[in-house]
């Protein structure tokens, strides 16, 4: 079963007329690699595929994930760029990314699941609230989309979970 976009179907709208926003660009560090980030994320789902030896399917799509969250850094590192930004692997208070961000261990994998669904929760609130905060009609476009992504982990990390 394939639980994933076609971009190709659905793509991420292109990166255009960005002006330079010193106050968006600091606000957007947060997602990029502050403590809950996509940055994070990718190593947390890269660490549960290595660490996860009860499902290869489990496994598979968790890279996959991984990977799709690569993407979304790869464009918030490009947004950065255009706000007039280095992009730093750090929050918006400038405090550098570090590996405790990562949970390490997990009880189960429903608990691993639940941790992971309430991430992809917290990455939507935090793109809806970067939303409110800009006027550019490209980047409120682009972190829609990639809302649209966090959801469907949402589903599939829900659809994994163990029926009890």
């Amino acid at each position: 079963m394939d639980f994933f976009y076609n971009n190709e179907v659905e793509p991420y709208p292109k990166i255009e007329n960005i002006k330079q926003d010193i106050k968006f660009g600091r606000m957007l560090y947060n997602s990029y690699s502050g403590y809950k980030s996509e940055l994070t994320t990718i190593l947390q789902y890269i660490n549960e595929n290595i660490t996860n030896e009860s499902s290869i399917e489990l496994q598979n799509v968790l890279l996959k994930i991984a990977i799709e969250e690569m993407h979304h850094l790869k464009i918030l590192g490009d947004l950065l760029v255009k706000l007039g930004f280095t992009p730093y692997y750090m929050g918006s208070r400038n405090n550098k990314w570090c590996s405790d961000n990562v949970k390490y261990k997990f009880s189960c994998v429903d608990e691993m699941l639940d941790f992971n669904i309430q991430g992809e929760k917290d990455a939507i609130r935090e793109y809806e609230r970067l939303i409110e905060n800009t006027d550019s009609k490209c980047i409120k476009a682009i972190l829609a989309r990639i809302i649209k992504d966090e959801q469907n982990h949402i589903r599939i990390f829900s659809s994994l979970k163990s029926k009890d």
